[in-house]
């Protein structure tokens, strides 16, 4: 029988990314991936397939960097494994390991609606054959509806819109008063929401779906107001549950919502097994408390936390900030950490900097964002850094990473107000005018 020292049972954020870290420290160890689909696409590039990409095949993360490396991927997908003995059972065959990650993700939560049954209908599948079929049905589509205003909802909307243009009809439907609320400041999701009206897109807030309608193939939307809209086409886009049915099988403790349990060094309660990603459970890094953050950088992370440990490095899992970004027409936003609404659920006083500035100078540089705007929220008790959100051009995506470091760090407004940045005409702000910096400065003398 085959033997390999570790096995990951998942190749796409959280087992690649361990994987890479396992090869890196311990290139001698023998590491098998297994993953279930042919070709692994680069989560949060799917959206980008339909408006930018125009093709699944450009959104693959490639095989061959791994196995120049050594790895051994093997396309099957496990359903047994003999946790007494070592034994992963597949397609007739077996493969021995000393130590196993478990990282097998999660798929689309798929609500109990009348009709979710009917042709037409998606939830967005990590596999390229269903994203192809998505593809196809989008030709000859010309009324779409999207259930679910987070993040994959609006992504998706915002690219169908730059395919279309006005050749279709798009609607959100959203059950909180904003898109995107559970991520953003309130101000930055209206900025959203009109950025997307501008492309066409139709966009119902405090809206909830509650069957859908047809003969073989969806024809209409039905809300609790009994009201109904025209669909050709529906994308679900309400949230991802972890997928723990193998986890279940091994005996493997789990929490049917939240998702594997884990301790600190992502271990599960079986000795030699451990699992990351999405298909475990989480915590915040602000609070210590669950929280259903389920993203494909935490589970990257993840992956490199498992990994050392697996090496014997004893490394602690933090939790999960939540640090986002998306682009949305002309702007861009990030977030990171807590909104202010959160900290007010949480009863965290709070103390809040704010700045708007052009991030180039002069402002009459071209492509200048004029009113590129940070907000940083800070623990009145201790002045750190909990929250941050940026909305502005391109860079907004690498300053909201800055944030999420400072969130990570303990970072005070303090720390913060006085640090030294690099600037430069065509890349930042000015350095009189840095964003994080002169939000941080405001933040500071409000304590």
């Amino acid at each position: 029988m085959e033997k390999t020292d570790i096995a990951i049972i998942g190749a796409s954020a959280a087992g690649l990314s361990a994987a890479l870290t396992l090869k890196r420290k311990a290139p001698e160890k023998k590491v098998v991936l297994f993953r279930k689909v042919e070709k692994t696409p680069v989560p949060c590039g799917i959206p980008y397939i339909y408006g930018t990409l125009k093709d699944v095949n450009k959104n693959i993360i490639p095989d061959e960097h791994f196995k120049e490396m050594g790895f051994n991927i093997i396309v099957a997908e496990v359903k047994d494994i003999d946790v007494e003995n070592k034994i992963i059972k597949y397609n007739g065959k077996e493969i021995g390991y000393e130590k196993l990650l478990i990282a097998t993700g999660s798929y689309p939560f798929i609500p109990p609606i009348e009709g979710i049954n009917l042709k037409n209908v998606f939830a967005i599948q990590k596999n390229p054959p269903d994203l192809q079929v998505i593809e196809e049905t989008l030709k000859n589509a010309e009324n779409i509806v999207i259930i679910g205003g987070g993040f994959i909802g609006v992504e998706m909307a915002e690219q169908i819109a730059k395919l279309k243009g006005d050749k279709i009809n798009i609607t959100i439907i959203e059950m909180l008063p904003h898109i995107l609320m559970a991520a953003l400041e309130k101000e930055f999701c209206i900025k959203a929401e009109n950025e997307l009206r501008k492309m066409g897109v139709n966009i119902l807030t405090n809206s909830t779906v509650t069957k859908l309608e047809g003969k073989e193939k969806v024809e209409k939307v039905i809300l609790k107001d009994d009201k109904w809209i025209k669909a050709d086409m529906v994308i679900i886009g309400v949230g991802a549950a972890p997928n723990i049915e193998l986890a279940e099988k091994m005996g493997i403790k789990c929490d049917k919502r939240r998702g594997i349990l884990i301790n600190e060094f992502m271990e599960t309660s079986i000795k030699d097994i451990y699992a990351a990603g999405d298909c475990t459970a989480k915590f915040s890094f602000i609070t210590g408390k669950p929280t259903g953050i389920r993203l494909a950088s935490v589970a990257a992370y993840e992956g490199i936390v498992a990994a050392n440990n697996i090496l014997g490095k004893r490394v602690k899992n933090k939790g999960a900030v939540g640090a986002f970004s998306t682009k949305i027409g002309n702007i861009a936003i990030g977030s990171a950490g807590f909104t202010k609404e959160m900290c007010e659920r949480e009863g965290i006083e709070y103390i809040t900097g704010e700045f708007v500035g052009p991030d180039k100078h002069p402002a009459t540089l071209p492509d200048t964002f004029k009113e590129m705007k940070a907000i940083l929220i800070f623990r009145k008790d201790n002045k750190k850094i909990i929250g941050g959100h940026i909305l502005g051009g391109n860079t907004t995506g690498e300053m909201i990473n800055i944030v999420s470091t400072a969130i990570q760090a303990g970072l005070t407004a303090e720390d913060l107000y006085f640090m030294q940045v690099a600037t430069h005409p065509l890349l930042t702000g000015s350095p009189i005018a840095y964003h994080i910096q002169r939000a941080a400065g405001d933040a500071y003398y409000k304590f």
